[in-house]
């Protein structure tokens, strides 16, 4: 692989955490949007996290040039602490795709009126037939949505502001139990997607020109973060009304116009569909390579995995995350600490070496 500069890695990190729930709006609306003007604190308290945590661990990546997140995650032979990184990445994995499937049968009924349970079976019924057929890596393909599906939520941030100014939403009351206060939303918002991006990010550590690049980089990635975030808060906000929705963005285009209901619709369709494709192929992945018995019976797996899904889905999008990822954001804390504990011990243990070198040359 050849190095990679600072805007490579600044859009490559952007596009681990651009996903379809991050600009269906319902993610961002309930860890910081239903704080009010408190949840702006919240946005910029987890944008920093994203942004020192990036930073430190593509320079883990760099130091331990490790691909394994286990390893990177723990610095000690601990094989139940590494054992439980490797299952909490697979029951991440295995939620998104049940987030997703919900998220279809949200999409589907605002759209057409589908009851959920149906668009939710359907999304659940082709994802696994397309994994199965061996074309994952059609996952490229739809994800190349993303980027436009990012530069639309963009625009229809700068019309709201253009149209309605800044509007701080009130305080909503009736969110999730598990995010009390703006302070704990914003730190679980940042530890789950951290956590979700390690595998992605840190590898890519020994590849980046310098320090500096990695520095600019991840920088610039939480800037267009932060750039998307505050579109989709303002564009809700501007609206209160589709708050109400599973997918408020959704709900904002079409407020805007059927033409934009139906290509804003498409367009997360087709995320939610290389998101959920992903999870389950790297899900039955995962299990197969540490169980054999199920690389043996990988169809029957991934129909089982599937129908999972499909019932988890029926709990609804937006509830699931209201649940799912703040209890990932909670364990993911414990990991997003080791993570740092293995930095910062690896950074002692070079500044005693080059010490210890100055003093053996006589400097």
């Amino acid at each position: 692989m050849k190095k990679i500069g600072a805007l490579k890695l600044g859009l490559t990190f952007a596009g681990c955490f651009l996903g379809a729930g991050y600009v269906s709006g319902q993610e961002l609306w309930q860890f910081f949007g239903s704080f009010g003007k408190n949840g702006l604190f919240g946005l910029l308290l987890a944008i920093a996290l994203l942004l020192a945590v990036g930073v430190m661990m593509i320079l883990l990546g760099r130091m331990t040039r490790a691909e394994e997140i286990d390893k990177l995650v723990v610095c000690w032979e601990l094989p139940l602490l590494r054992g439980a990184v490797t299952l909490l990445e697979l029951l991440f994995l295995f939620g998104v795709g049940t987030i997703m499937s919900a998220g279809v049968g949200a999409l589907l009924g605002q759209l057409i009126g589908l009851p959920q349970w149906i668009g939710s079976g359907l999304f659940v019924a082709v994802v696994a037939l397309v994994s199965l057929a061996g074309f994952s890596g059609m996952v490229s393909a739809f994800s190349a949505t993303v980027p436009v599906l990012a530069a639309v939520t963009l625009a229809f941030g700068i019309w709201s502001l253009a149209q309605s100014g800044v509007s701080i939403p009130e305080p909503q009351s009736g969110g999730s139990a598990l995010m009390g206060s703006w302070p704990v939303a914003a730190v679980s918002f940042a530890c789950y997607n951290l956590f979700g991006s390690i595998a992605m990010i840190a590898p890519l550590g020994e590849f980046v020109k310098s320090k500096k690049a990695a520095v600019g980089g991840i920088s610039l990635g939480v800037a267009l973060l932060l750039l998307i975030a505050g579109s989709v808060l303002v564009s809700v906000s501007a609206s209160p009304s589709v708050t109400a929705a599973e997918l408020p963005m959704l709900a904002f285009a079409q407020a805007k116009g059927r033409v934009f209901g139906w290509i804003y619709g498409l367009l997360l369709l087709l995320a939610m569909f290389g998101t959920g494709l992903s999870s389950l192929v790297a899900f039955v992945g995962m299990v197969g390579a540490k169980l054999p018995a199920v690389g043996k019976n990988r169809v029957g797996f991934t129909a089982v995995c599937a129908l999972c899904m499909f019932g988890g889905s029926l709990f609804g999008f937006g509830d699931l995350i209201g649940v799912v990822y703040p209890i990932f954001g909670y364990c993911s804390s414990v990991f997003i600490i080791l993570m740092a504990v293995h930095y910062f011990k690896l950074r002692r243990a070079r500044t005693e070496e080059k010490i210890n070198g100055n003093k053996a040359r006589g400097i």
